[in-house]
């Protein structure tokens, strides 16, 4: 019976349900926020005009901002995932890790390619526009149907 009246004390003690109050309050106001996104998630494709698919750093530059995001595929690696990504308009693009091509002078250097409107117009050769697609990311969404594929003169920003 002593143990049930110091229950009922201080189960009933203003200052006990105060804060009882106050933890619920701070639990379910971390819940929302923590749950609420405020970036979104960008997916997409790797191509290169070989029968492999060298490694890459893969960008994604904010437009209108010297904002880039990178991450580094592995060789033969054909899709990619940037997550947590503020919600804004963006352009993708990648060089290759290694020197790969070769110009006129048989000079190496890292490859580049990019989401360009050669990519939706089929890679033709009868297609002439190489500039980046600016594509939009929103909030607690996936932005996906990125195709980095554009190898063939591309006009990506230097990479740094």
């Amino acid at each position: 019976m002593c143990t049930n009246s110091i229950y009922l004390d201080l189960h009933d003690n203003p200052e006990i349900k105060k804060m009882k109050n106050t933890f619920r309050f701070l639990s379910i106001a971390f819940a929302l926020t923590s749950c609420a996104s405020t970036t979104g998630v960008v997916q997409g494709k790797l191509c290169f005009p070989s029968e492999y698919v060298p490694a890459m750093n893969v960008y994604l530059k904010a437009s209108g901002s010297t904002t880039v995001y990178k991450l580094v595929s592995k060789e033969n690696q054909q899709t990619f995932t940037f997550k947590k990504i503020p919600e804004g308009s963006y352009v993708a693009f990648a060089y290759t890790t290694e020197a790969t091509m070769l110009d006129l002078n048989n000079k190496k250097s890292k490859g580049s390619g990019g989401y360009t409107r050669f990519v939706p117009c089929g890679l033709s050769i009868d297609c002439k526009d190489h500039t980046l697609i600016s594509f939009k990311v929103t909030k607690g969404k996936t932005t996906d149907a990125i195709s980095i594929c554009d190898w063939y003169g591309a006009n990506v920003p230097a990479e740094k």
